[in-house]
Protein backbone atom coordinates (compact mmCIF):
# COMPACT_ATOMS: atom_id res chain seq x y z
CA UNK A 1 0.00 0.00 0.00
CA UNK A 2 1.29 2.93 -0.59
CA UNK A 3 2.02 5.92 1.81
CA UNK A 4 0.04 9.35 1.66
CA UNK A 5 2.55 12.13 0.69
CA UNK A 6 4.09 14.44 3.05
CA UNK A 7 6.14 17.12 2.10
CA UNK A 8 9.74 17.20 3.33
CA UNK A 9 10.08 20.66 5.06
CA UNK A 10 8.53 21.27 8.24
CA UNK A 11 5.26 23.02 7.95
CA UNK A 12 5.06 26.89 8.95
CA UNK A 13 3.13 27.18 12.03
CA UNK A 14 3.48 30.92 12.85
CA UNK A 15 2.86 34.63 11.12
CA UNK A 16 3.83 34.36 7.63
CA UNK A 17 7.29 36.92 7.47
CA UNK A 18 6.10 38.72 4.83
CA UNK A 19 6.75 42.66 5.59
CA UNK A 20 9.84 40.94 6.20
CA UNK A 21 10.75 40.06 3.13
CA UNK A 22 9.04 42.85 0.92
CA UNK A 23 11.91 45.37 3.36
CA UNK A 24 14.51 43.65 2.27
CA UNK A 25 13.51 43.90 -1.64
CA UNK A 26 12.42 47.65 -1.04
CA UNK A 27 16.24 47.58 0.52
CA UNK A 28 17.83 45.73 -2.06
CA UNK A 29 16.24 47.91 -4.53
CA UNK A 30 17.30 51.32 -3.07
CA UNK A 31 20.91 50.28 -2.40
CA UNK A 32 21.19 49.27 -6.05
CA UNK A 33 19.54 53.21 -7.17
CA UNK A 34 21.93 54.57 -4.57
CA UNK A 35 25.01 52.92 -5.96
CA UNK A 36 24.38 54.15 -9.52
CA UNK A 37 23.16 57.61 -8.99
CA UNK A 38 24.48 58.04 -5.23
CA UNK A 39 21.40 60.60 -5.15
CA UNK A 40 20.60 61.08 -1.49
CA UNK A 41 17.42 63.23 -1.52
CA UNK A 42 15.85 60.70 -3.58
CA UNK A 43 16.47 58.00 -1.68
CA UNK A 44 14.89 59.90 1.63
CA UNK A 45 11.77 60.50 -0.70
CA UNK A 46 11.64 56.71 -1.20
CA UNK A 47 12.42 55.79 2.42
CA UNK A 48 9.32 58.47 3.52
CA UNK A 49 7.16 56.38 1.01
CA UNK A 50 8.10 53.01 2.78
CA UNK A 51 7.47 54.31 6.00
CA UNK A 52 3.69 55.17 5.09
CA UNK A 53 3.89 51.43 2.77
CA UNK A 54 5.14 49.20 5.40
CA UNK A 55 3.98 51.11 8.64
CA UNK A 56 5.92 53.27 11.47
CA UNK A 57 9.63 52.40 11.47
CA UNK A 58 9.81 50.87 8.56
CA UNK A 59 12.27 53.48 7.01
CA UNK A 60 14.91 52.10 10.30
CA UNK A 61 14.24 49.00 9.37
CA UNK A 62 14.97 49.17 5.73
CA UNK A 63 18.23 51.16 6.42
CA UNK A 64 19.62 48.61 8.86
CA UNK A 65 18.61 45.60 5.58
CA UNK A 66 20.47 48.04 3.69
CA UNK A 67 23.26 48.06 5.41
CA UNK A 68 23.46 44.47 6.24
CA UNK A 69 23.16 43.23 2.44
CA UNK A 70 26.03 46.15 1.76
CA UNK A 71 28.39 44.75 4.28
CA UNK A 72 27.10 40.64 3.89
CA UNK A 73 26.19 40.54 0.43
CA UNK A 74 27.78 43.22 -2.04
CA UNK A 75 31.90 43.03 -2.97
CA UNK A 76 33.23 46.22 -3.20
Amino acid sequence: MKRPWKPWYPKHKGVLPERRVLERGAARELLTTWEADQNKEAIDKMLARMDKRYGEGAEQRIRHYMREIRRNERVA
